[in-house]
């Protein structure tokens, strides 16, 4: 099931999100971050286990991934698919925007599976690296 984060879930989120990156919970203050308009978290939740989430920023026509993780445990058996598709089929937008580095290739081949293109890129964003600006079109 796919429900609205709820705060009761954040310690579950924070430990997932720590799977992206080491200094997620300062980073992303994910408690903070859901109290903004714009901001919409999502979680995958079976059996009361929360198994992954997506973090999206909501900007009329576009909507923008910011994260989208799912637990070690639970990977490779459809939830990141499950929650792109819950973005992809419940947002009235024309396009879906993401940043990933240019050496994640997991994430590269996901979102490419999922139809989505390069369109840019930030050149030493993440240091010595490049950040890859993706997009999907909706319309």
């Amino acid at each position: 099931m796919i429900r609205e984060f709820a705060l009761n879930a954040l310690k579950n989120l924070n430990m997932i999100g720590s799977l992206i990156s080491d200094n997620f919970v300062s980073k992303n203050k994910i408690e903070h971050r859901s109290k903004l308009d714009y901001v919409k978290i999502f979680v995958y939740e079976e059996d009361n286990i929360i198994k992954g989430f997506i973090e999206l920023e909501v900007h009329f026509e576009v909507v923008e991934i910011i994260n989208i993780a799912v637990d070690e445990s639970y990977q490779k058996q459809g939830v990141a698919s499950k929650l792109l598709k819950y973005v992809i089929d419940n947002f009235k937008c024309e396009r879906i925007l993401l940043e990933v580095k240019e050496d994640n290739e997991k994430a590269l081949n996901f979102y490419k599976k999922h139809n989505f293109i390069e369109i840019n890129r930030r050149e030493k964003y993440y240091g010595d690296k490049d950040a890859i600006i993706m997009e999907r079109s909706i319309v």
